[in-house]
């Protein structure tokens, strides 16, 4: 009823004729009778007249159509396209209103064969003309009817008048697909997928287990895995005591990704003896030419879901990454055994490299120099050139800078990038310590350049790491990178070969990056922070790299008195003016210490960016919130760096991440 009122109404000959007919009534109602006569007469006229009009324009356009689609002969009008398979119409492109239609088109449409006053829009809902105008570049990919059949649409424009706009029409062929598509989504959906599994953390439910006890854990998760790929119709193997292998399709997967891969909470189920939850690790590839490639790609996603801390899904195709999970914190897995074996790599990469460059991540801070401090202190002991790259005007780290530069040895020590490109030779050693993320570094250019390079990190690793490093340290569960460094340093060198500001600078970095030992603390740490005061570093020089002059501090208490509070635990505050990072982040901390604070961040600008600085006490991930906006970190402290954003839109942007994080943890 309401399609009939439209087109009543819509301007053109049938509006026309009704206001004349309603006149003609009037005239009646007052018994005017010959001037109601003189009206229907006219009205009779006006309706031959436009009939006649209508029909003459549709003969031309009809003309013009054969003569384009039979040649130069006047073939009979409206054969050739009439009879023909495919659908076809002509549509005026102004308003949509229909001119012809062949056979076939109405079939599909159920478009009366006068279609007069007819608009492709009353036949087809949400259609949309304007593609046609805009080229094939807009033109959507498939059209679905309310009947579930799915055309490819093409169109052909015809001008009658080129200086008229009204004057331009399309004869657009629909060619069905619906068998097609159906079929294309088929071998889709029938893809296989390759995912690895591991049980990551068996050695330490193995450990202080009886052999019923370990038997037990383990045929419990097999029976769970089984089921699980059960449900996806694939094939389960167990290749190790701890991995597995599965095969499934693209439809199964696009049901665990929907679900954020259930598994990983129904193995955690599963405890051991001393409660600890059963994690699982998960590497899929897809998307890939071959069952080797997926292979491939699976092997890449479960290294960097172990690099991540574990507990997760990682998801690998051509072009990036995708993950899920990682609701637990990382577990201490490394051993003296393995940092034997990496410090004897890296000393051997040293003994064969002419000079050993070092640089962290951009905007320096404390534990990224203190680590670069300990690996100039290994290149020195094997006789080694080595060279520290930063940036003098952007770092958090001036006392620190002015401490090693006070001493001979580290005269020369630290340079510019552009020192460094000048200094750089095809047998150096490029090492990057505290961060993984290649464009993060300090000079993109010098990673560019070396063709040997290694990697020192405890940040969990993102999609855009350090793909090509020939040594890679990575342990997520460190505290810092000094601590890394520190602990690798006991296998090359004696500890009366670490200069006094060396040991002190490694120190600063466990401090920092532990709060003073309060987070992100394991055996290890105490060990390489009692290694560094045996190497003679000064708990005063410590303490003087953290002072703050009072200016700072009146900055820092301004952000925490602005701070605002979302569902009690997220606590957001923003600078209107550029501060440091290292103040940032001393204020995310003392937000920290508020009653009911899970999670704090600092939004501030610097350059053409606005910078987030984030903690939490680890019941949130804040590395799962950051990498949303294009940052990343580990699971208690992260960032990000937000480009061509005001404010306003990256407080947005950070309220959204939370709500979605908040929603996949569920």
């Amino acid at each position: 009823m309401e399609k009939r009122l439209l087109r009543l109404i819509r301007p053109g000959f049938g509006l026309y004729i009704f206001v004349l007919c309603a006149f003609i009534g009037v005239n009646l109602y007052f018994r005017l009778w010959y001037v109601a006569a003189v009206e229907a007469l006219i009205v009779i006229l006006l309706a031959w007249y436009t009939t006649k009009t209508y029909q003459r324009r549709k003969r031309e356009i009809l003309k013009n159509l054969e003569y384009l689609s039979s040649g130069n002969a006047p073939p009979t009008v409206g054969d050739p396209l009439r009879h023909m398979p495919m659908p076809v119409v002509l549509v005026r492109v102004s308003g949509g209103d229909i001119i012809w239609s062949n056979e076939r088109f109405q079939e599909i449409s159920q478009c009366p064969p006068h279609y007069h006053n007819v608009n492709i829009k009353d036949l087809f809902e949400d259609f949309d003309l304007q593609w046609i105008v805009e080229g094939r570049r807009k033109r959507p990919d498939y059209y679905q009817t309310k009947q579930g059949r799915v055309y490819e649409i093409f169109a052909t424009l015809l001008h009658t008048n080129p200086s008229r706009d009204s004057n331009l029409y399309a004869l657009l062929y629909w060619r069905d697909c619906t068998e097609e598509q159906a079929l294309r989504k088929q071998l889709e959906e029938s893809r296989p997928v390759v995912a690895e599994l591991l049980f990551d953390n068996y050695e330490e439910l193995a450990k202080n287990n009886t052999e019923s006890g370990k038997a037990a854990i383990t045929a419990k998760l097999d029976e769970m895995l089984n089921e699980w790929a059960s449900e996806a119709d694939g094939i389960l193997k167990r290749t190790d005591r701890d991995r597995y292998l599965l095969l499934y399709t693209e439809k199964s997967h696009e049901k665990f990704a929907e679900t954020r891969f259930p598994i990983l909470e129904k193995a955690r189920q599963i405890t051991g003896a001393n409660g600890m939850p059963v994690t699982l690790s998960i590497g899929v590839g897809r998307d890939g030419n071959t069952l080797q490639e997926n292979e491939k790609y699976a092997r890449l996603a479960l290294d960097m879901a172990l690099s991540r801390g574990g507990d997760q899904a990682v998801v690998k195709n051509k072009h990036n990454y995708d993950f899920y999970g990682g609701k637990t914190k990382e577990i201490e897995k490394r051993s003296r055994v393995r940092s034997r074996m990496m410090a004897g790599v890296l000393k051997s990469m040293m003994e064969e490299s002419s000079s050993v460059f070092v640089m962290g991540h951009r905007i320096a801070d404390l534990d990224s120099l203190g680590g670069a401090a300990g690996i100039v202190c290994a290149a020195r002991s094997l006789g080694k050139k080595a060279y520290i790259v930063l940036d003098r005007d952007y770092n958090n780290a001036e006392t620190m800078i002015e401490m090693l530069e006070s001493h001979p040895s580290y005269e020369g020590v630290l340079i510019s990038e552009k020192e460094a490109m000048v200094e750089v030779e095809a047998n150096s050693l490029l090492v990057v310590v505290d961060t993984n993320r290649a464009n993060y570094v300090e000079s993109p250019a010098l990673l560019e350049a070396c063709q040997r390079i290694a990697v020192i990190d405890h940040h969990r690793r993102v999609a855009d790491y350090i793909d090509n490093a020939a040594l890679n340290i990575h342990e997520p569960a460190a505290s810092s990178v000094s601590e890394l460094v520190a602990e690798i340093l006991q296998y090359i060198v004696e500890p009366a070969a670490i200069l006094k500001v060396e040991a002190s600078a490694m120190l600063a970095g466990i401090v920092l990056d532990t709060k003073s030992f309060m987070i992100r603390t394991g055996s290890r740490t105490f060990e390489a922070a009692a290694f560094l005061r045996r190497a003679g570093a000064d708990g005063v020089d410590v303490k003087r790299m953290f002072q703050s002059d009072l200016e700072d501090y009146i900055k820092r208490s301004e952000l925490v008195k602005r701070v605002t509070f979302i569902d009690g635990i997220y606590a957001i505050t923003e600078s209107d003016t550029p501060i440091d990072r290292a103040l940032a982040a001393s204020a995310a901390d003392d937000l920290m210490n508020l009653t009911g604070v899970a999670c704090a961040f600092v939004l501030y600008p610097f350059e053409d960016t606005i910078s987030i600085s984030a903690r939490s006490l680890g019941r949130i991930n804040v590395q799962l919130i950051m990498e949303k906006l294009g940052g990343g970190g580990h699971f208690t402290t992260a960032g990000a760096q937000v480009k061509g954003k005001t404010m306003e839109e990256v407080k947005s942007m950070l309220k959204d991440a939370l709500i979605v994080y908040n929603y996949e943890q569920k």
